[in-house]
């Protein structure tokens, strides 16, 4: 083989290991985006329970408050707790499943 072809060859390797080392990064990157992305929903849903949370509580305090006023529970006491209760359950289920995911990951 002549110098120029051996020269040809050798640019040719370095191409090819260059794209492939450049194919393996983006692979990473992708990986990790997607990572990143799932880890948002999970925060994204986490703060629209806690808010349902906050509301429920809010609310539960809010009739509590005209109850004690009134010195009698009524109907609104009921239907507060019911909400505060509904939106507790849907936080506990929300936090079990995080934690079963990252369970399952290992």
């Amino acid at each position: 083989m002549t110098a120029a072809l051996w020269v040809d060859v050798l640019g040719f390797i370095i191409s090819a290991l260059s794209l492939i080392i450049v194919a393996l990064i983006n692979k990473n990157q992708k990986a990790e985006h997607s990572k990143a992305e799932e880890r948002a929903k999970a925060r994204e849903q986490e703060s629209r329970l806690s808010m349902d949370l906050m509301e429920a509580t809010s609310e539960l305090a809010d009739v509590i408050a005209i109850a004690v006023s009134g010195g009698h529970v009524n109907g609104n006491v009921e239907s507060a707790r019911e909400q505060a209760k509904i939106a507790r359950e849907n936080y506990h289920n929300f936090v079990h499943d995080l934690a079963a995911k990252n369970v399952a990951k290992f």
